[in-house]
């Protein structure tokens, strides 16, 4: 493996659990590289002044700020698996959680350290990829949200025949969950959501996948 190929791949390991030094670095990476994209799928929901938010996979903490101030009377939630990441989102809003209107904390999707029916919106930002078992994690997003919930994903390496060769790069430096439009309706479908729907941003290669708790589960 050659120098830039294993810096590639150091860097996508980083991504999947940031820690140390290089993790801090990626953690602000992120902060950076994200935020357009999450502005974007943001604007895709609405979101009430008193919603009650989770981010799944925080990362740096920008977005759980973005949705602090979208959502000035609810309470904001970030979880992560990664220490580092964790350190990083709480430093970020540290003015936030020391008012009381925000907890981040170490965490895996899989196993969320919430109540069932808590959210009215969780969010998910370029994380899904490295969850543990996709269609598994979905029902436990499902399961803290509140009957009517919305779930937000977004992604910019998805199967898509305009950027499958750019993403390609990165799929074979690490292993990477890689769906198709169709295929994200199919599992968060199949994971219990209602009105699954799904949004392209063909020009960046952007996904946004939404999808809402049933009121009533029979």
């Amino acid at each position: 493996m050659n120098v830039k190929r294993a810096w590639k791949k150091l860097l996508m390991e980083q991504c999947r659990r940031p820690g140390g030094i290089l993790g801090e670095y990626i953690g602000r990476r992120m902060n950076r590289s994200h935020f357009e994209l999450t502005g974007w799928g943001l604007s895709q929901v609405d979101i009430a002044p008193d919603s009650d938010v989770l981010d799944i996979g925080c990362g740096g903490g920008r977005t759980l700020a973005r949705l602090a101030q979208l959502a000035p009377k609810g309470r904001i939630c970030g979880i992560d698996a990664s220490e580092k990441s964790v350190a990083l989102s709480r430093r970020h809003n540290a003015e936030t959680i020391a008012a009381g209107r925000m907890e981040v904390r170490r965490a895996s999707v899989s196993a969320l350290p919430y109540p069932a029916a808590t959210f009215h919106l969780a969010t998910a930002v370029e994380t899904h990829y490295f969850w543990p078992d996709l269609a598994s994690d979905l029902r436990e997003v499902q399961r803290v949200l509140r009957p009517g919930g919305r779930f937000l994903l977004l992604a910019e390496v998805y199967d898509t025949p305009k950027f499958d060769a750019r993403n390609q790069q990165w799929l074979e430096l690490v292993p990477m969950a890689y769906l198709s439009p169709g295929q994200f309706r199919e599992i968060i479908t199949t994971a219990g959501f209602d009105n699954v729907a799904i949004h392209e941003e063909t020009d960046q290669g952007w996904l946004c996948c939404l999808g809402q708790k049933p009121f009533f589960i029979a």
